[in-house]
């Protein structure tokens, strides 16, 4: 957790693309749905949630590319390296869902929960957490 920083800075595993992350976060959780997933290659995601508006790209915008896993989801990487770093859906308008690890310093909040426990992998020890 931060310690009271006002934001975070991040970037993708070569550097190309970098951000910075405003506080608040809106939610800090384990995404264990498929999509997930297969997007990213694990077991689940740990995602960090903002306003759109409190999260900007300070280096390589231009690097970014867009994969539409859903419809009306959209997922963002790094063209360079492959990273994928934001997730944006039409189902959480006005917000960005940004991963966990790509954060280079603490982040205000530890993860709260798991989202779409149920897809859990079967290879992954886990307890479905109750409702």
């Amino acid at each position: 957790m931060s310690g009271g920083a006002a934001s975070a800075l991040g970037r993708c595993h070569c550097g190309a693309v970098r951000f910075v992350a405003r506080f608040p976060s809106r939610f800090v959780a384990h995404c264990h749905c498929e999509s997930c997933r297969r997007a990213h290659g694990a077991a689940f995601v740990t995602w960090v949630g903002f306003q759109s508006q409190q999260v900007a790209i300070t280096q390589g915008n231009d690097l970014l590319v867009a994969h539409e896993s859903s419809p009306g989801t959209f997922r963002r990487f790094c063209r360079c390296c492959g990273t994928k770093l934001f997730f944006e859906s039409s189902k959480w308008p006005g917000e960005v869902h940004v991963t966990l690890a790509a954060f280079e310093e603490p982040v205000d909040r530890a993860p709260q929960g798991h989202a779409f426990a149920d897809e859990h992998v079967a290879w992954l020890p886990f307890a479905v957490p109750p409702d």
